[in-house]
């Protein structure tokens, strides 16, 4: 029995990583056109554009890998079909659902290892990518090989070592005289940006440089205004879905602590941890869709309409999340509950095929 399941893995994975790497480049394409239409503006190149989209390639695929999971295991089960060797399966004892089974193991054991490249590799390219073209549109800062963030206000530099939406740590200003000599330097452990545009630094150590010397200053709060514009702030707000899942986890942690609500953040942290349900989901609904149609349908008539369940179920998920936001409804209830719906219809309509 394991030469069927490894046979099988090995059909349904070559098929669904045919179909994501398809889908995922057709919106790339889409994705560097919209790009392409900012080029021009700021610093921001064509170079800068195929950067971004190449940089935001792997977080697309891991997106898109619940509906082509679905258009990955309906093509593998028509060709297995098509050459009877599906027949010559059944024939030999092997159920729909174990057929199941040895395409879904490898779909989520992969997720489950894409889960890690969520928390450690991809949202270092995404916040990269996002910085760079923020930056290159603002004309503002310069993004250093770590992460930091320099702007200049006229004789005041700024220096932000990390930026996160929730907050930014480890802020350095440093305020020269007109004689290019260095006046002031405040370091603060935490920034916030408030919504007048006032920054709210805390454990703050101010130093102060004058002819006769220096003097150190300790400060728990300081409140700073205008300290960088709209634009070069609009470069640390970093979207929700770049960050890892340990820093939405901190941020969620971070704002409810605050009483602000955190419900982008939780979204963008249910879509990341369901996405191997997800792909569980989809696979389990191709196998009536498929076994139970397969003496009346074509393949192609079959994969046409996968295609448009797949992209349908993946919209609406989108869209469910969104609504659920709107209406305070915990994002836990709109991810979890249209997986878990198509998840049970797939297996009791599974289990009715002879």
């Amino acid at each position: 029995m394991k030469i069927f399941d490894r046979y099988l893995a090995d059909v349904f994975v070559r098929c669904w990583l045919n179909v994501n790497l398809v889908l995922a480049g057709l919106l790339s394409f889409l994705e560097l056109a919209k790009q392409l239409d900012d080029v021009g503006t700021g610093r921001y190149s064509s170079s800068d554009a195929l950067l971004y989209v190449a940089l935001t390639l792997p977080e697309r695929m891991i997106e898109l890998a619940p509906p082509s999971a679905l258009l990955g295991s309906i093509i593998a089960l028509g060709l297995l079909a098509k050459n009877n060797e599906l027949t010559a399966l059944r024939a030999c004892g092997i159920s729909v659902q174990r057929v199941g089974w040895a395409f879904a193991k490898p779909a989520v054991l992969t997720l489950l290892a894409l889960l890690l490249g969520l928390q450690f590799i991809v949202p270092s390219l995404e916040q990269t990518a996002w910085t760079r073209r923020e930056t290159a549109l603002a004309e503002s800062g310069t993004i250093l090989p770590r992460g930091g963030f320099w702007a200049r206000d006229g004789r005041r530099f700024i220096n932000l070592r990390t930026g996160r939406s929730s907050g930014i740590q480890s802020v350095d200003i440093y305020e020269f005289d007109s004689g290019g000599k260095l006046a002031t330097h405040i370091f603060a452990q935490e920034a916030h940006i408030g919504a007048d545009g006032n920054w709210d630094l805390r454990q703050v150590r101010q130093i102060v440089i004058t002819d006769q010397g220096s003097s150190i200053r300790n400060m728990p709060q300081l409140v700073l205004s205008d300290l960088l514009t709209r634009k070069q702030a609009a470069v640390l707000a970093l979207p929700a879905q770049t960050l890892s899942l340990s820093e939405l986890y901190s941020i969620i942690i971070n704002l409810r602590k605050s009483g602000q609500n955190p419900g982008r953040y939780l979204l963008a942290l249910w879509q990341k941890l369901t996405l191997p349900l997800m792909t569980a989901a989809m696979i389990m609904i191709s196998l009536p869709f498929v076994c139970g149609s397969m003496r009346s349908a074509s393949l192609g008539w079959l994969t046409m309409v996968g295609a448009i369940i797949g992209v349908a179920f993946f919209f609406l998920n989108q869209i469910l999340g969104y609504t659920g936001l709107i209406l305070q409804v915990s994002p836990a209830w709109t991810t979890l509950v249209p997986a878990l719906s198509v998840l049970a219809g797939g297996f009791v309509l599974t289990r009715k095929i002879v």
